[in-house]
């Protein structure tokens, strides 16, 4: 009986060994180190997006479900990078990219756009200043544009 029980048990472990090999596979391919951007998502932006990043309602936007839609366009893509969160915040160009790249990936894996190409360290550097300054005009134009392209499932406030 204890000899099917550990075998049982080794299976179990060698059955979630195997999905986490597959998930790191996965965001290597996607372009990110799940552990750090999970590390620099807990020390730069839970604070005050929320633990599950749906933000606080009327105070901070949510990243879940709401980056797919954004970075379909290119302004969208660079908005993300210069809210003054992110454009601001400590975290290196690379850093940045990853957290960004995960936080698509996995909080954004319905509205990701099937063609997305993953943030680089490179493009954040180019791209991630200035921080903005009216993130609220910016995020109304680019919820028009949007919506003029047939994507109306952003919420005009948050």
């Amino acid at each position: 009986m204890k000899t099917t029980r550990a075998r049982q048990l080794y299976a179990a472990l060698l059955a979630v060994s195997a999905a986490v090999s597959g998930a790191a596979v996965h965001a290597q391919e996607r372009g990110y180190d799940v552990a750090a951007a999970r590390q620099a998502w807990v020390l730069n932006c839970m604070g005050c997006h929320t633990g599950d990043a749906h933000a606080i309602a009327g105070k901070v936007p949510p990243l879940t479900g709401e980056l797919g839609h954004f970075v379909r366009l290119a302004e969208g893509r660079e908005f993300v990078m210069r809210v003054p969160g992110a454009s601001n915040s400590s975290l290196s160009d690379a850093e940045l990219a990853n957290v960004l790249n995960w936080l698509i990936d996995t909080r954004n894996a319905d509205t990701r756009p099937a063609d997305f190409r993953p943030y680089t360290a490179q493009e954040v550097a180019a791209k991630r200043r200035p921080a903005l300054t009216d993130v609220a005009r910016h995020r109304k134009a680019l919820i028009e544009s949007l919506r003029r392209i047939g994507d109306t499932a952003v919420a005009d406030q948050y």
